[in-house]
């Protein structure tokens, strides 16, 4: 077993500058394990920090998470850049990163099957009680739960290190895809962005199956890699529905609570 790299405090000393805030015993998730606190925790060699994540809101300093979650929508600024994402059914599309961002679920007798297009790199990860197995980004994982959170190794490329994952029990109350969704957002800070073309030749982000999803198809499949002229910066999709008080805090440059 892979130790745990730095305690709680170092972690939050370097992340989001709040207190854990205690929450009821880990739930009875069905789909993963979860911590007692409100906390999104990353620990390894190369990076230890953590994110509040709450009912409507992801939070955090170093790194820069400034998210708001409201009606099938995530949306504001998440690593200094732009993200929005909508979710309905099992499927959610958008922009992260300043690439086209895909994630769809599908429940198994583990947990869940997460595919999809995360920081510009096909993707496909398992999440369950037991263990997070599989590609997210560029980045593979392979973490088991020890009874308080996931141990095991991350590698990119020809680096592999030893890593922690803690997932805050606040999440346990989201939908699926939006958990998986999350993950592949959060998991994927400080990895190498993807180069993969897959929205140039899918006719699933030019015509969605998902009527609810097809702004934010669109978004995506607008999104260029950088250096190609595109721009990060982006309006509400146009006829979406979603995410007004999301918008609301992006407006305001999603500006953090007095004295977080």
């Amino acid at each position: 077993m892979v130790p745990r790299v730095l305690p709680l405090a170092v972690l939050l000393a370097a992340g989001c500058a709040h207190a854990p805030a205690q929450t009821a015993p880990a739930p009875d998730w069905g789909i993963a394990r979860a911590s007692t606190v409100d906390t999104f925790e990353i620990g390894g060699q190369a990076d230890h920090w953590g994110v509040r994540v709450t009912d409507d809101e992801i939070l955090g300093i170093q790194p820069d998470f400034a998210l708001g979650r409201s009606d099938g929508e995530i949306r504001g600024r998440a690593a200094g850049v732009p993200l929005v994402v909508g979710f309905s059914g099992d499927e959610g599309a958008g922009v992260y990163r300043g690439a086209p961002f895909q994630v769809k679920v599908a429940r198994t007798a583990a947990g869940l099957q997460v595919n999809g297009l995360f920081g510009g790199a096909i993707s496909s990860f398992e999440l369950s009680v037991d263990r997070i197995n599989g590609r997210i980004g560029t980045c593979g994982w392979d973490v088991r739960w020890t009874g308080s959170y996931y141990s095991g190794s991350r590698g990119c490329g020809t680096r592999i290190e030893p890593v922690s994952v803690s997932l805050p029990a606040t999440m346990a109350r989201w939908s699926d895809v939006e958990v998986a969704g999350a993950l592949a957002m959060l998991m994927n800070v400080g990895a190498p962005r993807g180069t993969d073309a897959l929205v140039d030749n899918s006719a699933e982000f030019r015509n969605p199956p998902n009527a609810a999803l097809a702004p934010y198809y669109r978004m995506a499949s607008s999104i260029r890699p950088v250096g190609a002229g595109a721009a990060v910066g982006f309006a509400r999709p146009v006829g979406s529905s979603v995410g007004a008080p999301a918008r609301a805090a992006a407006q305001r440059g999603m500006a953090r609570p007095a004295g977080h």
